[in-house]
């Protein structure tokens, strides 16, 4: 069949390649991508210099990747075929193998043999030989013959000879079809796709085993893959230069949705295909929004469509086809059905069909609603103060800023010297009262010239940091601001938190380290694994043995660790409301906990701006990636509400330091309850402005951002970071094991 686009006229075809030709079905919309690209092949294909011949598609799962790339073989008439790829792919998988052949497994001779042990009589295998080959009773006699000769001329021992089996990508680069490579970003290996440099040129070689073969000139090369998936890769730069177009890929808009549901489903009901589809996109968003490993794509909407077309009940089948394909983790689904509540968006579907209201989905229950004064008495809440107040954005605060700063300091000095006298201030009475716990006071005794020493080692660390600090902000804005960063005190009051505290995030810790140590220890291995079947190394001292397992196979670099981590914790004023430091403190606990137990690199940074006219922001450093975990929980348990907070200036540090760690993931994790405000003019535009620069700037370097809001301004913190990367958390109470599983994700 002849298409406007086709770029094969007068080539012939073997019946099998014309069977390989994808054949649109009528339920197949074309795309805007899908004509674009078609048409600038078809364009540019008699041009030597600008001929497109390689082509990426980027995009989420279910964004419709695979059928474009099929529907490319349609409109420019070439066979498909594609290759998927997965984490232990090496060369062979790319190019093709020596394996080792027995002659009677020969694929002739083992045909042959099936044909005799299915027959009783000579007359029958013979007719049986004929029938299946199609050759006349003559020829079936001589295959028969052939056969019997070959067994009969044997030894005892086994022949083993080999045989060269050219890979999927050979033969299509060979033959000249359209092949998709499908998710090559998962393979751990970076110099694999590296070897299909030279093929991926315009009349490309290869060199095999069995020589050199040049790329057919009718070849093109599709390379499809996720973005920012777990386990994904950045595409190597070589191979991405090689590419002569490359797609976004995202869900289609509501409409497009809707008419390809139409077609592929025939339900034809307008209003309904709209809600589901809004339904899907928001499942999508939300799922990336927390870092849920699923996607709600095309899939999932047609075959939720179809149970609706079917009579199902769509509120029961979401789970099946929908949410269930998203994940069916308990607090992940808690996630999402929570989102299709505040929505509304299943309770309006359930009005379109049946024209009845959804009671379980009522507005009364959405988290977050606004309470009646009455209400408000009866569970004994008082009003908060206004956020301007709290976060110190008068002109009063301003001068009172440096007071309040001295303030803090004497609060510190009193705290520590409190904590010196504690002993001395007993009465005899106090020490009868405490006998019980005399082995616990001994032991901190026993720990006080440690931490005086450990003390003493801060300040030249403290140093340090500040140099380091200064030369990082020297070319930004924030150059002529005063910096200083603090390494906070360690007492014995702060050891007794730390240990209460952490007692209280253990069994949440616990959970998750065994699993995440089994998948970090399965991941140590040799550099070859020996005795395969087949692989890239022949090894001739195993032939002997006569087991055919002569080859060693070369495993993925070593990669240990997977994850680098940094937490940013919001230390303003406002953060004194609803226990939100103390719920945004024993996560960092949580994760402070779970890096030591995996090993993993770790750096905790808190801030807060504007404590004095000299000090514009001031950052608490609790733990570097080079410190050691002896007591960063002691100083975690320090955090507490102060002032403002400037963004900008601890993002940039802690990504500084993050795209120095030699990890696979390297993530950064925001945990904020406003947006960001300080003096003179910290905020608004300029205050995006500047977050947004520093997330692009480390984002192309490797560094994944997430935000967790904590606060009222969320859809704030949403619009500065980006739905991609903003994460809700609504129960404060379970923020700490939210963020734990959601760091396990990237491991």
């Amino acid at each position: 069949m002849q298409t406007p686009f086709e770029i094969t006229t007068g080539r012939l075809f073997t019946k099998l390649e014309k069977q390989m030709i994808w054949q649109k079905p009528a339920s197949h919309q074309d795309s805007e991508e899908e004509l674009r690209i078609a048409s600038e092949i078809k364009a540019n294909w008699d041009d030597p210099e600008m001929k497109i011949f390689n082509v990426l598609l980027e995009g989420d799962a279910g964004s419709g990747k695979t059928q474009l790339a099929k529907a490319l073989s349609y409109d420019l008439q070439l066979p498909y075929t594609k290759v998927t790829c997965f984490a232990d792919m090496d060369k062979s998988d790319v190019f093709g193998a020596l394996l080792p052949i027995v002659v009677e497994d020969d694929e002739l001779d083992g045909e042959l043999l099936e044909a005799i042990y299915q027959t009783d009589s000579l007359q029958e295998l013979l007719s049986l030989i004929q029938t299946y080959y199609q050759v006349t009773a003559e020829n079936a006699r001589q295959k028969l013959a052939d056969l019997i000769e070959r067994l009969d001329a044997q030894d005892t021992q086994e022949t083993v000879h080999y045989k060269f089996y050219p890979s999927e990508i050979v033969r299509a680069l060979e033959k000249g079809y359209l092949l998709e490579i499908q998710e090559p970003t998962v393979i751990r290996d970076a110099s694999v796709l590296v070897a299909l440099n030279s093929a991926l040129e315009n009349n490309g070689m290869l060199n095999l085993p069995t020589g050199m073969i040049r790329r057919h000139p009718d070849c093109i090369v599709v390379i499809t893959t996720n973005r920012n998936y777990q386990g994904n890769r950045p595409l190597n730069e070589s191979l991405r230069d090689r590419m002569q177009h490359a797609e976004k890929m995202d869900l289609p808009t509501i409409s497009v949705m809707t008419q390809r549901a139409k077609a592929k489903t025939g339900y034809q009901n307008e209003d309904i295909l709209t809600k589901m589809a809004e339904i899907i996109q928001l499942l999508d968003n939300t799922a990336k929004a927390n870092a849920i490993k699923g996607v709600a794509g095309m899939r999932s909407y047609f075959y939720w469509v179809h149970t609706v077309d079917q009579g199902k009940d769509p509120l029961q089948s979401i789970f099946p086809k929908v949410l269930y394909k998203l994940t069916t983790d308990p607090n992940e689904l808690k996630i999402l059905t929570t989102a299709l509540e505040e929505s509304g968006y299943l309770a309006d579907l359930r009005l379109l069909m049946t024209n009845q209201p959804l009671k379980e989905f009522k507005k009364s229950q959405v988290r977050g609603r606004k309470i009646s004064q009455e209400e408000a008495d009866e569970r004994g809440i008082t009003e908060e103060a206004e956020p301007e107040t709290i976060l110190g954005t008068t002109d009063e605060t301003t001068e009172t800023a440096p007071e309040q700063s001295q303030t803090e300091e004497s609060a510190e000095k009193t705290e520590k010297n409190e904590t010196e006298l504690e002993a001395d201030k007993r009465t005899p009475q106090d020490t009868k009262s405490q006998k019980g716990s005399e082995s616990e006071e001994q032991s901190l005794s026993e720990s006080n010239s440690s931490i005086e020493d450990y003390q003493k080692q801060e300040k030249e660390k403290q140093r340090q940091l500040n140099k380091e600090a200064r030369e990082t902000m020297r070319d930004t804005s924030h150059k002529k601001e005063g910096l200083i960063i603090h390494r906070p005190k360690i007492t014995a009051n702060a050891q007794k938190t730390a240990k209460k505290l952490t007692a209280e995030i253990l069994p949440i810790v616990e959970k998750l380290v065994k699993p995440l140590q089994d998948i970090l220890e399965n991941e140590r291995t040799s550099a070859y694994q020996k005795g395969k079947y087949m692989g890239t190394r022949f090894d001739a001292s195993r032939v002997a043995y006569g087991d055919y397992r002569t080859f060693d196979k070369k495993n993925p670099p070593h990669e240990v660790p997977s994850l680098a981590l940094a937490i940013r914790v919001d230390e303003s004023g406002s953060m004194i409301r609803d226990d939100r430091i103390e719920s945004a403190k024993l996560a960092a606990l949580a994760v402070n906990e779970l890096a030591q137990r995996l090993d993993l690199p770790l750096m905790i940074y808190g801030d807060t701006a504007d404590l004095s006219a000299r000090e514009k922001t001031s950052i608490y450093s609790y733990k570097e990636f080079d410190d050691p975990f002896n007591y960063v929980a002691e100083k975690i348990v320090s955090m507490k509400p102060r002032q403002n907070n400037r963004d900008g200036v601890p993002l940039k540090l802690l990504s500084e330091k993050l795209v120095q760690q030699n990890a696979t993931t390297k993530l950064l994790i925001n945990i904020s309850d406003g947006q960001p405000k300080a003096l003179p003019d910290y905020t608004g535009k300029k205050a995006s402005e500047d977050i947004q620069s520093v997330i692009n700037e480390y984002e192309r370097q490797g560094i994944l951002y997430l935000a967790a809001a904590i606060g009222e301004d969320k859809e704030k913190i949403k619009e500065i970071y980006g739905e991609q990367r903003f994460l809700d958390i609504t129960d404060l109470q379970k923020f700490p094991e939210q963020l734990i599983q959601l760091i396990a994700r990237y491991i």
